[in-house]
């Protein structure tokens, strides 16, 4: 099953737009992913009502953990998200995760903010990040998505930082037929030069279609 955790998808029919948020141009595996979990096997239960809604997911490997996600739904067109997660002992690479985002649709415009944390207790990076969006539907078909995010990359152990800039992007989006849609995207990074030892991403240029049946 998908993760429960962070407001973008991990599949790219329910993304607003070609790249994820939390990336540095591709140097490393620093995709959304590195804050997120993607999917695993495992077993939910889920409760919701129109105020909130409940999810417990335990992971059925070896190396088990979980993740629990509460939301908030009271106020019409609002939606309002904490999710944590623990794979601790006796994984040997072990993290914990948290995202907190919410949403808002007004008519035809949907804001959203997120700030999310990937915590390696034993090795590896720590990833903070966060981002603001919005979508805007200019006619029935057409839309556009804004979004600024921003990314640091330190060591777990040594809070030495790799990496830490932000990233623009926009993208139009047009919907052809119920089954067919496309994107194109322009993206650009700004690295903190007085950080890290990466080499600041270039722009991204990216065109998308897709066709779902």
């Amino acid at each position: 099953m998908l993760s429960y955790m962070g407001f973008e998808a991990y599949d790219p029919t329910n993304m607003y737009q070609y790249s994820y948020a939390y990336d540095v141009g591709g140097q490393q595996d620093t995709g959304a992913q590195m804050i997120y979990d993607a999917y695993d096997v495992g077993l939910s239960i889920d409760y919701a009502n129109d105020l909130f809604s409940v999810g417990v997911w335990s992971s059925l490997e070896a190396d088990a953990g979980y993740e629990l996600a509460l939301a908030f739904t009271g106020i019409e067109n609002l939606t309002a998200k904490a999710i944590y997660s623990d794979f601790s002992a006796p994984l040997t690479a072990a993290y914990e995760k948290s995202t907190y985002w919410v949403s808002y649709q007004l008519d035809k415009l949907l804001i959203a903010g997120e700030i999310a944390e990937n915590d390696q207790l034993d090795t590896g990076d720590d990833v903070d990040g966060y981002l603001v969006m919005a979508n805007y539907g200019l006619t029935d078909a057409a839309a556009i998505t804004i979004r600024y995010s921003g990314l640091e990359i330190t060591g777990a152990t040594n809070n030495t930082v790799a990496y830490e800039g932000t990233k623009f992007t926009i993208s139009p989006s047009y919907v052809f037929t119920d089954n067919f849609s496309g994107l194109l995207e322009f993206s650009s990074y700004d690295m903190d030069q007085s950080a890290g030892t990466y080499v600041e991403p270039e722009e991204l240029i990216a065109a998308e279609f897709i066709y779902t049946f």
